[in-house]
């Protein structure tokens, strides 16, 4: 009798990390369109001459081959084709920073989707896939001018993903809505969830949330209503980009399990302090 082979699939995917496995060998994390997050060996992929190389590249959108057996942790990459490889040609420290970032934070606060069962969270998976998609596209193209801002309109997406976006709409501590606050001094308040009015901000005293200036809320409302549409004009003033920066990952922080600051923004950070 012969063995049965193992049942394979093709799908789109996100290369989203990569390590090596004995001498020439691949462990390959996915984010896929159709089946979540699926990891993969790719077997002598990192040999000169592997077929299997280009698809091991992190950020690289691809379509891809591998058997799917539930019952196995790795999945095995048979091959496949390279769609769109975003630091092929006009990369920059900030584009790469901001991209590597991206897939770290995928990688580590991804929502969970079990691997050979579309059923369960299918949608999910390839409403992510589509953003994450679209997001490397926009970096990668000529005209995305503000990647800064692209990359928190991301982790606002991701933030949305989960569920636990922040709310905009009103004081989180009292209900006032926005539209009756204007001219109160607002703050972003990370435990509530949101913006809080001056009066409630003095009430928590010492743990009344950052100051957040007009010009940030006006992005963040962008972010909320425009998602990943923000990657075309001017660049963001160094202390609304420092702002919204610090605003975000204190949120993530504090809502997102298994969030910490992408080590690639740690040292795109670390560069402009070193130049300022």
């Amino acid at each position: 009798m012969g063995l049965m082979s193992r049942p394979t699939v093709s799908t789109a995917a996100l290369v989203l990390r990569a390590w090596s496995c004995g001498e020439t060998s691949a462990v390959v994390s996915l984010l896929t369109r159709d089946h979540g997050y699926v990891k993969v060996i790719a077997k002598a992929a990192r040999g000169p001459r592997s077929r299997l190389r280009p698809l091991i590249e992190p950020g690289r959108l691809v379509n891809v081959e591998f058997s799917l057996d539930p019952s196995r942790e790795l999945q095995f990459l048979r091959g496949g084709e390279v769609d769109l490889d975003p630091l092929a040609e006009g990369a920059t420290l900030e584009r790469s920073a901001f991209l590597l970032g991206a897939l770290e934070l995928v990688d580590r606060c991804r929502p969970q989707v079990v691997a050979g069962s579309p059923g369960e969270d299918g949608g999910a998976s390839a409403d992510l896939f589509e953003v994450c998609g679209r997001f490397v596209r926009m970096l990668s193209s000529r005209t995305c001018s503000r990647p800064d801002l692209l990359f928190f309109a991301f982790e606002w997406e991701m933030l949305a993903r989960h569920g636990i976006a922040p709310d905009l709409s009103a004081c989180v501590a009292c209900g006032k809505e926005r539209a009756e606050l204007d001219g109160s001094v607002l703050r972003f308040h990370s435990p509530e969830g949101g913006i809080v009015c001056g009066p409630c901000a003095l009430a928590d005293r010492g743990n009344g949330g950052q100051a957040l200036t007009s010009e940030a809320l006006g992005h963040l409302l962008d972010m909320e209503t425009m998602g990943l549409g923000l990657a075309e004009g001017p660049a963001l003033s160094r202390p609304t980009r420092r702002e919204l920066g610090a605003l975000l990952h204190r949120f993530l922080g504090y809502h997102l399990p298994g969030y910490r600051l992408p080590a690639a923004l740690d040292l795109l950070r670390a560069g402009k302090d070193g130049n300022a």
